[in-house]
């Protein structure tokens, strides 16, 4: 479950690392949001650049921009339908461009099968 002013883990390879939430889609009053839902947040921490993307044109974000994401991981355990559940260590999302198209071409640890998103599922390399 995350709220409005949660931070949050960005697990892909550009270079921010935390988000805070400030708006939480899929409804007007919406006060919480699970695995699978769109968020919108701001860039509260950055890692500076690599020197290998120097002499490409690859746009950075700085702290204050605002960034959409996807939650894949959240910290709320999460039961299904046939009585398994699954809890992760920590809040996580994956910033997107539009709502299928991801910033990055990398992505890190696992995602639930529940996302039922091909696109998603084919881009990491561990579905649970």
């Amino acid at each position: 479950m995350l709220f409005k002013q949660t931070w949050v883990s960005v697990s892909d390879n550009t270079n921010v690392r935390w988000l805070r939430l400030f708006h939480l889609y899929k409804g007007f009053n919406r006060k919480v949001t699970t695995i699978g839902y769109f968020v919108k947040g701001s860039v509260r921490k950055v890692e500076p650049p690599r020197v290998e993307y120097k002499g490409f044109k690859f746009k950075f974000n700085l702290k204050g921009d605002i960034c959409r994401g996807l939650v894949i991981r959240t910290r709320k355990t999460h039961i299904s339908c046939d009585g398994s559940f699954k809890k992760f260590k920590s809040n996580n999302v994956v910033l997107i461009k539009k709502k299928q198209q991801f910033k990055s071409k990398y992505l890190y640890g696992p995602v639930p099968l529940g996302l039922k998103r091909k696109k998603i599922l084919t881009l990491f390399k561990l579905t649970i």
